[in-house]
């Protein structure tokens, strides 16, 4: 039983792992969907020795562009690129499978194939479509992941240069430059209780919550400190709010001063924290806003 159960436990991270929506860009999810009109037109030609397969190709430039393209413009809320996973691309992508599937099924009925029953022409174009799609989607998952890798290793190695030249401002100058920057800024926590907390800015590493606790993690004259609070991560967002700390996951605030490196890869982007050997996640809407923070940052240490 605890076996299956965390099999279980893997199989749902894994579905609700983050996941690119095609490319992000109507104009290159268009250009995506005549390569695989394309591509099918060749195969069926091919290998399926389909005499329609020009006609079919088109069925599935059409299908897919309206998919693709023209649904998330009818339903954005649904088709949150940013919030987008595993998931929901296999639900996607069964949706283009049945759609195509169907539109080939009337046009046997209606044109191809009039003399065969209803029934043959469906199971016709269900095993056209099946075994044409194997092989694209395939090949389809398999671009976007590639091109997703890169796009997330080109944007963290931008970062990691501006972190490095953060650094070497910060070498540069008596004072290091959080501290004249945020002026050594007093923050005082409240939480849930009568409890309070205090700290000063600079010192701050990132904050982890759990539920409705958040751990502090600082660094001062002593070393690295913890402390729990008993405060939600929403609470302490709206009372650190600042230039220098920001959201990065659902879990977690980070202090931009106190970012190392950015490492990206297929799932997004991991922050490296100053003095400590964890990875911070960050979850895809912020990605974008962590890097140009780091930017920004960097922006404000070279005119101060």
């Amino acid at each position: 039983m605890p076996g299956s159960f965390s099999v279980f436990s893997r199989l749902l991270r894994w579905w609700y792992s983050p996941y690119p929506f095609y490319f992000n860009d109507e104009r290159k999810n268009m250009v995506l969907t005549v390569g695989i009109g394309l591509f099918v037109m060749f195969f069926l030609r091919v290998y399926k020795d389909e005499r329609n397969e020009v006609l079919f190709g088109c069925v599935t430039i059409a299908t897919l562009g309206a998919n693709i393209v023209l649904l998330p413009r009818l339903l954005p809320t649904l088709f949150d690129f940013t919030s987008w996973t595993v998931g929901k691309y296999i639900v996607l992508t069964g949706w283009h499978v049945l759609s195509i599937a169907l539109v080939s099924s009337w046009i046997n009925i209606a044109f191809v194939h009039p003399e065969l029953t209803p029934a043959a022409n469906v199971a016709r174009a269900f095993v056209n479509v099946a075994t044409t799609g194997v092989i694209t989607i395939a090949l389809v998952s398999l671009l976007l992941r590639n091109y997703q890798l890169r796009e997330n290793l080109s944007d963290a190695l931008a970062a990691k240069r501006e972190l490095e030249k953060i650094h070497s401002l910060k070498a540069q100058k008596e004072q290091p430059a959080e501290v004249s920057l945020a002026e050594k800024q007093l923050i005082t926590l409240h939480t849930e209780t009568t409890e309070t907390f205090r700290f000063y800015l600079p010192d701050l590493l990132y904050v982890e919550a759990d539920d409705n606790y958040s751990t502090v993690v600082w660094k001062n004259g002593t070393g690295v400190q913890r402390k729990l609070l008993r405060v939600n991560l929403k609470s302490i967002e709206s009372q650190l709010n600042n230039a220098f700390t920001i959201r990065c996951h659902r879990s977690y605030m980070v202090n931009i001063n106190a970012i190392t490196n950015v490492v990206g890869n297929t799932n997004g982007y991991k922050l490296s924290i100053a003095d400590l050997d964890v990875m911070i996640p960050v979850s895809r809407p912020k990605g974008k806003e962590i890097m140009e923070r780091i930017q920004q940052l960097r922006s404000m240490m070279e005119i101060a």
